[in-house]
């Protein structure tokens, strides 16, 4: 009796890749968190959050057997910083071989200030890591994206669409990359990109009066704030929809609908 050996196992399909910057803290660390519980191998990039990252990266779950990407650190308002951290993630002899599907641009900075008062240069330095820095790793990263078909997701906030006072510096890098999100979704096909613009996720240190804290709320229309794990759910399902690019998603409770993202 002839006997017909077994067809072999197909071996199983590489996990997908994710780079998350500014994963340390806030926002990105749940972003970084949530893809990891999704399957992603993830690098945690990070500035100053050393313990974080380290804390960070111990905690996350791995989807095989192979060593986690290590935390990166770079300065992303410095050229050569960011030149660096994308050679390290695209290393084709790297932990993750050089394979990427997904760039979030999470790292940002809040600085705010009286126009007057502020300068030229602290116009630059708000630039060059709200919106420079994106565009650079967006360009860095695009052709390892595309071989995956992956997708970049930039992380905005209501600002973008309407200035806060005090925060003109930030509000013009963010309603560049707001614009720039959609340039990009048609200047990188395969690759889809797009933005998410969270309203109030989580309460600013500055903000602790109840009273306060009420009229923020009375004012967003789901009558409470957001979560972190709202913009990271909002990732996942962005990262997941292959037919859906050069869109800007509020994650705001129906702030800028109501009343212009203002913020607290």
């Amino acid at each position: 009796m002839e006997h017909t050996a077994a067809p072999a196992p197909e071996p199983a399909p590489e996990p997908p890749v994710a780079l998350v910057t500014g994963a340390a803290v806030r926002v990105g660390r749940s972003i970084a968190s949530a893809l990891a519980r999704a399957g992603y191998r993830v690098w945690i990039h990070y500035y100053r959050s050393a313990t974080e990252a380290r804390s960070l990266h111990a905690s996350l779950p791995s989807p095989d057997d192979r060593p986690r990407p290590p935390p990166v650190s770079a300065d992303l308002g410095d050229a050569d910083a960011r030149r660096s951290l994308m050679a390290t993630v695209l290393d084709p002899q790297g932990p993750a071989a050089g394979r990427l599907d997904l760039l979030v641009n999470s790292a940002a900075s809040f600085e705010r200030g009286p126009f007057a008062e502020r300068s030229d240069e602290d116009l630059r330095r708000v630039l060059e890591l709200n919106l420079v820095a994106p565009l650079s790793l967006a360009r860095a990263a695009a052709p390892a994206l595309a071989r995956q078909r992956g997708s970049i997701v930039n992380i905005l906030d209501l600002a973008g669409a309407h200035p806060w006072p005090t925060y003109l510096d930030h509000s013009t890098a963010k309603a560049g990359l707001w614009a720039a999100t959609r340039g990009l979704a048609l200047e990188l096909p395969p690759v889809r990109v797009n933005g998410i613009a969270p309203g109030t996720v989580a309460w600013p240190a500055s903000l602790s009066d109840p009273d306060e804290r009420r009229a923020v709320e009375e004012a967003i229309p789901l009558g409470h704030i957001g979560t972190p794990e709202d913009v990271a759910d909002t990732v996942l399902f962005l990262a997941r929809s292959r037919h859906v690019t050069g869109q800007i998603l509020a994650v705001d409770g129906g702030s800028l609908a109501a009343a212009g993202g203002r913020r607290p």
